[in-house]
């Protein structure tokens, strides 16, 4: 049986952040899933399964933005300002 989106969020909740990424990163990008791309952005920023790289959060997380998932737009705007705040 193929695994599943909710598979990948569950894998995500247990921490198994490598699984998760390779289920979410098919959701993504070949489906256009929205709430798969705010993860696969959460992912990136955080490091988790994946090398850490903000620029990679934000571009996944404009694609969910225009996807129309709304909490990807807060954490862009966090990220930057976070960033800006550095310097």
């Amino acid at each position: 049986m193929p695994l599943t989106e909710e598979d990948g969020y569950r894998l995500y909740n247990e921490r198994k952040f490598k699984e998760a990424f390779d289920i979410l990163f098919d959701k993504a990008a070949y489906e256009n899933n929205a709430e798969a791309q705010y993860y696969i952005g959460k992912m990136y920023r955080d490091g988790d399964g994946v090398e850490q790289s903000e620029e990679n959060a934000i571009k996944w997380w404009t694609k969910a933005r225009r996807n129309g998932q709304r909490d990807a737009a807060f954490q862009m705007s966090e990220l930057i300002t976070s960033t800006k705040n550095m310097f």
